[in-house]
């Protein structure tokens, strides 16, 4: 079981309704998505940047990073 660490967060009251309406009852599992989908965004953005400075073509790098941070696709 992968550790958890409780922190507070402030969001405005129209974001936290919407993120709770959408969370189906675990709004934690929802924002440690979102930041796990975030961070492969992020990541994707530099794999991107580093393509266009080398010239070189990875994709399977950022599939293989999103199948890692997302099980699979499940």
């Amino acid at each position: 079981m992968t550790t958890k660490e409780r922190v507070t967060v402030t969001l405005s009251p129209d974001v936290l309704a919407t993120a709770r309406e959408a969370a189906d009852g675990n709004l934690s599992a929802r924002v440690e998505r979102a930041l796990l989908m975030q961070q492969l965004m992020d990541d994707a953005q530099k794999l991107a940047a580093w393509q266009r400075e080398t010239g070189e073509e990875r994709a399977e790098v950022l599939e293989a990073a999103a199948l890692d941070t997302f099980g699979g696709g499940q």
